[in-house]
């Protein structure tokens, strides 16, 4: 290791031990930007260098932390309502006694200024709860913390949780398809009151009644919580529940540990041709996802799914997984 990796390798323990005391510094946009620009850095180096992955989400929680930071400076100060134009004195126009600045002089673009304001519209509990996600699906690879995941945060669109409990729905069109296919839905253990107002099961689960704690039957639907470690808890259940048949729509995340024992238990899995496009609580349909999707069956009508969800994408049977 060279010396500058020795010197990446000093300010990645560093971030690491005072990451919080290091953000808590960022009083002003130059030592924001100039901090962010090491962050920067270190997480070229810890990529090049190919750290294990806590560190490298470590390191990309650090950036957008600070980037959320440089957002609320740049809303409090004038730069961000266009009060200063370019002009040729190297960003500084002297008006009336007065010295205006612009991004620029900040090394900080358009573009950047807009997406760190961004980032820090975000409530700050769903900003946390991101942050956390993402954290947890490490060890499962569900996705890694990147700026653009936080913009399509903020933009509203479907990040990775899409029950009932977070506001996010399954369109009529797959609900249907199910019916088709089972003849009835007797139970949705992962739901909401205004969930099953669309999937309509004869049962449902929400976060209070806790489907995990419950005994599931019949023909079930799922669209399970997508975050760690619920997810996988409700794929393991599956495994362990005695029901008819079940059809369960989740993201295409075969290279996670849930991803490969529902692939296991399933009879018949649909690769969905197109990121399936969830619909909010006002009845709106949200951007795409992050991911694709696939929809996966289990029990004996193998024919009747392929026949029904091949209008999706292409279908196959165990055999051929």
């Amino acid at each position: 290791m060279d010396i500058r990796n020795i010197m990446k390798n000093m300010d990645a323990i560093a971030l690491r031990d005072n990451a919080k005391y290091q953000l808590e510094q960022l009083k002003d946009l130059e030592t924001g930007v100039d901090y962010l620009n090491k962050v920067k850095a270190i997480e070229v180096w810890a990529k090049a260098e190919k750290k294990d992955a806590e560190l490298q989400n470590m390191i990309a929680e650090q950036k957008i932390r600070t980037q959320r930071i440089l957002g609320t400076l740049l809303k409090e100060s004038e730069l961000s309502k266009g009060a200063a134009e370019p002009n040729t004195n190297r960003g500084r126009t002297q008006s009336q006694g007065t010295t205006t600045s612009k991004l620029s002089d900040y090394g900080i673009s358009r573009n950047e200024s807009s997406t760190f304001q961004k980032i820090a519209n975000i409530p700050q509990k769903r900003f946390e709860e991101f942050i956390k996600e993402k954290k947890e699906a490490i060890n499962d690879a569900v996705s890694e913390l990147t700026t653009a995941g936080m913009l399509r945060l903020a933009k509203g669109a479907h990040v990775s949780n899409n029950s009932g409990e977070n506001e996010w729905y399954t369109p009529r069109i797959y609900i249907q398809s199910a019916l088709d296919v089972m003849g009835c839905i007797d139970l949705d253990p992962a739901s909401s009151l205004l969930a099953n107002k669309t999937v309509k099961a004869n049962n449902f689960f929400d976060e209070e009644s806790n489907g995990l704690d419950q005994k599931w039957f019949g023909n079930i639907w799922m669209n399970p919580p997508y975050a760690q470690p619920l997810i996988f808890n409700f794929i393991k259940k599956l495994e362990t529940e005695e029901y008819n048949q079940a059809i369960v729509l989740v993201n295409n995340a075969t290279e996670t540990k849930w991803g490969q024992l529902l692939l296991s238990l399933s009879s018949v899995v649909c690769l969905h041709e197109s990121r399936i496009r969830f619909i909010d609580v006002d009845g709106n349909q949200g951007d795409a996802p992050l991911q694709g999707q696939m929809i996966c069956y289990i029990g004996k009508k193998t024919k009747e799914f392929i026949d029904e969800f091949k209008n999706y994408g292409i279908c196959m049977k165990k055999g051929a997984l």
